[in-house]
């Protein structure tokens, strides 16, 4: 209770009108920023004098206006996927008029891949940053605090300190997507390819500042690639192979833009064989086939008004999962939205951004292919099970400022309606079939309304508060899930629950020089159950080997998150890092109670505390070489039950050195991870995993101005090892020699 009065105090105090600060303000600085390369101007840009006494982001025009004072010699301008630049005032004061910034990209828009962890860009996103055949995954693999769940050869969910599932939000373009299995075998990232995307948004707990975040572990957003206005014709196409699972894959995209229109088209096929562990040997029945198809087309109707429309379908079959008692043998997603940018609507408001979707997948899984007649589960009996669920939403995003203040408003409504049953068929033609429901037409609907405001406040001070409102209700619809959950919970059961939620935030960082930054966040919400948590029936969770209950009546966990964090240097710096020490109490923890060795009951348990670290580092070596490494730890335990919390990672951690040129590009990469020995066992059945260590080999070779090469040796010693949060211990890839060829035209 203290802590959340304290919050409430600070954030009336902060926002109290900067008309209160005073300061000896002598010149106002006009200016434009632009793109160094094609001389768009660049919305959303901070502008800030040295000793940070002023500060200000620009409009949708590129256009900023900032107060100076005599003791500031330089003004430093950044932004996410640009290099930075500190201005000596001697220049700008020379300029009589407006100052004109270029800011030079990081890198080309459609080349490589951007990440941003908590709105910083990754320093570090490996050779294959440009490459589109390679899997999500394996571009989000070097982020520190941010882990992914392994069931074979694809379909990996993110783990963000040490929590998943309802606990990150995994969204396309800030869409809601909803997986439709309810083993959890078809994540949001297995619909999503590298050639779709923009950018890729890691958000690590609460996003203290931001307003939006409604989930306590974070979040993955994947910002997909929007076509460009007067562009031309634009084609590429790459294909490529992979040893360790035998693995073909063929990419292509063509695009066109017009002065006020513009389409991009892009297509992916993957072929996987069985998977090849470390030692030697093959997985069988772990290969998988599946095919993307993307379109989105831009229409420009005036100089304020764009609309995007876009649609991706995915389309996956035959996906082999050995270390479980099903194989899926279909999975298909239709996603599909339409934007509305509004620039400059009203005066200080420099965009209203409007998302209209409905997203649509369908998952069918059996074990027809298996021996039933020798497992421990459900032994002698097929299990075919299916499942369908329609995400349909919208978000409203308002972005505004006035002075050295920064504001932003949302609004998302979304509905999720899902069904899932499964068929019981023994291998004895007399004994009679079975059927259940695991999902019984449910439908959830919830309205979040979101706002945030940051104060460049002065003295390299910059502060920023968030609250977020979010209402919820449920609803089981099928009459024969009802009546199982009746009998289940004796009649005395709440089948149409509505909940609240909130969030409140505060975040300060102080730009102590032009190299070093600090600062520190707190916040605390609570998290309304979602769907699977309620209502599912008979879920069965690999992760543990037991099948769950659901229980319509949980109330909200709470989350009270604090971090502290510090910032050295820059990507023009010759070396740079972070580190980030943070710690998340969450109280009525909602987990699986144990009731016999094989159910489990959802329930609000006690309090859960995680607790841990982030370190990245980067150094520029000279003008063609540069080294970064990452480490990571979590800690987590549940106080109630008197033992550590289940799947948390281990230690673990990467170094890696790179040779930059425009001619033939190398870098070796060492990954290591310490033993997991902190298993959960009161409440869990988890297993113990070792440490391992990892040398890998890259080298891009542009061939002529056209094409690229691009060849690598993962796992060279072909060290035998298993991912803690690998599914039943499904040994990880062995040595794993891949190529590919990239044209671009």
């Amino acid at each position: 209770m203290k802590f959340r009065n304290a919050i409430l105090i600070t954030l009336l105090l902060l926002s109290l009108p900067a008309a209160v600060m005073s300061s000896n303000l002598n010149e106002i600085i006009k200016g434009v920023v632009k793109h160094a390369h094609t001389g768009e101007s660049i919305p959303g840009v901070h502008v800030q004098s040295e000793h940070g006494t002023s500060g200000t982001i620009t409009d949708k025009n590129g256009l900023f206006e900032l107060q100076i004072e005599e003791a500031d010699s330089y003004l430093t301008v950044s932004h996410i996927g640009f290099s930075g630049k500190r201005i000596p005032l001697s220049e700008v004061c020379s300029c009589h008029g407006k100052l004109e910034i270029a800011l030079v990209p990081v890198q080309f828009r459609g080349e490589e891949l951007l990440i941003t962890a908590d709105r910083n860009q990754m320093q570090h996103s490996g050779i294959y940053g440009s490459s589109k055949t390679r899997s999500v995954e394996d571009h989000m693999s070097g982020i520190s605090g941010l882990d992914m769940v392994t069931r074979a050869n694809m379909a990996k969910d993110p783990v963000i300190r040490g929590l998943r599932d309802g606990r990150v939000n995994v969204l396309i373009d800030g869409m809601r997507l909803t997986p439709a299995c309810v083993d959890g075998m078809d994540p949001a990232t297995a619909y999503v390819e590298t050639d779709n995307l923009q950018s890729i948004e890691i958000g690590r707990g609460f996003e203290n500042g931001t307003g939006k975040q409604t989930a306590p572990g974070g979040s993955v957003n994947f910002s997909m690639v929007r076509p460009s206005l007067n562009s031309g014709f634009r084609a590429s196409a790459e294909t490529g192979y992979q040893s360790v699972s035998r693995q073909q894959f063929y990419q292509g995209s063509l695009s066109h833009g017009e002065e006020n229109w513009a389409f991009r088209l892009s297509g992916t096929f993957r072929d996987a064989g069985d998977l090849q562990p470390g030692g030697g040997g093959r997985i069988d029945g772990s290969g998988f086939r599946k095919g993307n198809v993307m379109a989105s087309v831009l229409y420009e109707a005036s100089p304020s008004h764009r609309f995007n429309l876009r649609y991706i379908g995915d389309f996956a079959g035959k996906i082999g999962y050995p270390s479980m008692i099903m194989d899926t043998r279909r999975a298909d997603a239709h996603i599909g939205g339409l934007e509305h940018a509004w620039s400059n609507p009203f005066t200080g408001v420099h965009s209203i951004t409007t998302n209209l979707y409905i997203n649509r997948v369908e998952h069918w899984m059996d074990d027809y292919d298996r021996d039933v007649g020798d497992r421990e589960v459900m032994r002698n009996m097929y299990m075919p099970m299916y499942g369908e669920t329609v995400t349909s939403g919208f978000t409203s995003e308002l972005s505004a400022s006035r002075s050295d203040h920064l504001f932003n408003l949302s609004l998302e409504g979304f509905r999720i309606d899902a069904f899932a049953d499964m068929v019981m068929e023994h291998t004895d033609p007399s004994v009679r079939d079975m059927y259940l429901v695991n999902l019984g037409d449910v439908v959830q609907q919830n309205l979040i309304f979101s706002g945030s405001h940051t104060w460049f406040a002065g003295s390299g001070w910059t502060f920023a508060t968030n609250i977020r409102g979010e209402a919820g209700m449920n609803r089981l619809n099928n009459e024969s899930a009802r009546a199982t959950y009746r009998a289940e919970y004796n009649g005395e059961i709440e089948l149409e629950p509505t909940a609240l939620a909130y969030q409140v935030g505060i975040k300060a960082k102080n730009e102590i020089s032009s190299r070093l930054s600090a600062g520190f966040s707190l916040s605390s919400g609570t998290r309304i159950p979602d769907h699977m948590e309620r209502y599912g029936y008979y879920i069965y969770q690999p992760l543990d080997g037991f099948f769950y209950i659901g229980n319509p009546e949980l109330t909200p966990e709470r989350s009270t998150q604090a971090e502290l964090f510090t910032r050295l240097g820059s990507d023009q710096s010759r070396v740079s890092g972070s580190l980030s020490l943070w710690v998340n109490q969450m109280d009525n923890y909602i987990a699986g109670l144990r009731a016999d060795d094989l159910f489990k009951r959802m329930q609000n348990m006690g309090r859960a505390t995680l607790k841990g670290f982030e370190v990245d580092a980067s150094v520029r070596l000279s003008d063609r070489w540069r080294g970064s490494g990452s480490i990571a730890y979590v800690l987590g335990t549940h106080q109630e039950l008197e033992e550590p919390l289940p799947m948390i990672p281990p230690f673990k951690g990467h170094i890696s050195l790179q040779r930059v040129s425009e001619s033939v590009q190398l870098e070796g990469r060492f990954r290591w991870a310490a033993s997991q020995n902190r298993i959960a066992e009161e409440n869990s059945l988890e297993t113990e995993t070792g440490g391992y260590a990892l040398l890998d080999l890259f080298a891009q070779v542009p061939l002529n101005r056209s094409v690229t090469m691009q060849i690598g040796m993962e796992n060279m010693l072909n060290t035998f090892y298993i991912e803690h949060l690998s599914v039943n211990s499904m040994p990880a890839p062995g040595r794993n020699v891949n190529l590919s060829i990239q044209i671009n035209l």
